[in-house]
């Protein structure tokens, strides 16, 4: 197991319930975004042998790394999210290591060539001075020439969430607002969700997500520091279109690719 595994003590309450709805509120399915994110890592994946999935989330891109044929680390602070992957994970057949684990915190037992970390996990640091703590376990977790693959919420997505959204199914509706801090350079979501249980009674449930908009220039300047080289960039104004190979004022959600140094 992570060396620090029995020592995380930030327990999220956020997605202690959202964990096990979460595919149904967001399904991913951005057909651009998933092109351009093939492309990205198209250099990359046929030299990795072993990845690690930073902030798992529900298991999707774990497996999909498994289906390859790669070694998967798959870490989460969430302990449902961690249950809910080891589930898929179970059904599936595939070789996957689960742990509960910190971003800012995390040791692997042993260097990987890929970190991977997606769906805008970093973005949910509570400090911004947490950022350097992540760089550097990743970088302590690549082997020198590997990657770090991640992306990123941008303010002009969070100013998006003032509108109300919806989603619902057979068993499940749920409603979400928020909004962006421009004080604190935080954007806000309340989500409030309905599940249908036996006899027809729904159930109600509240959770709120808080995230920190990250500017490209601390992003680099940050990386950089940790021994991380920026190598590649996509920015997405319109996540139904095909990105930007640079970082726009107007970006909606950035893909990054960075290696490390030495």
């Amino acid at each position: 197991m992570p060396s620090n595994s029995r020592r995380t003590t930030l327990e999220p309450n956020t997605y202690a319930e959202l964990g096990l709805v979460y595919d149904e509120i967001w399904p991913h399915k951005f057909k651009a975004w998933e092109r351009a994110r093939q492309r990205m890592l198209e250099p990359v994946l046929p030299h990795v042998r072993s990845v690690c999935e930073l902030g798992c989330g529900s298991g999707i891109a774990a497996l999909e790394f498994a289906r390859r044929g790669m070694k998967v680390f798959a870490l989460d602070l969430s302990s449902t999210m961690c249950h809910v992957t080891r589930e898929k994970v179970r059904k599936s057949g595939l070789k996957v290591d689960v742990w509960r684990a910190d971003i800012r915190s995390f040791r692997l037992p042993e260097p990987v060539d890929l970190v991977s970390c997606q769906w805008g996990v970093i973005n949910h640091l509570p400090k911004r001075s947490e950022l350097p703590r992540v760089a550097r376990a990743v970088a302590r977790a690549l082997r020198p020439g590997g990657h770090f693959y991640f992306d990123l919420h941008q303010k002009p997505f969070y100013e998006l969430w003032t509108a109300t959204d919806y989603g619902e199914s057979s068993k499940l509706f749920a409603v979400e607002r928020g909004g962006f801090d421009r004080r604190r350079g935080k954007g806000w979501s309340h989500l409030t969700w309905f599940v249908r249980r036996p006899k027809g009674v729904w159930e109600r449930h509240d959770d709120s997500l808080e995230e920190i908009e990250w500017p490209y220039a601390d992003i680099v300047r940050v990386l950089r520091r940790a021994g991380l080289e920026m190598i590649r960039v996509f920015d997405f104004p319109n996540l139904s279109q095909p990105p930007s190979p640079r970082a726009t004022p107007a970006g909606l959600r950035t893909m990054y690719l960075a290696k490390r140094i030495g």
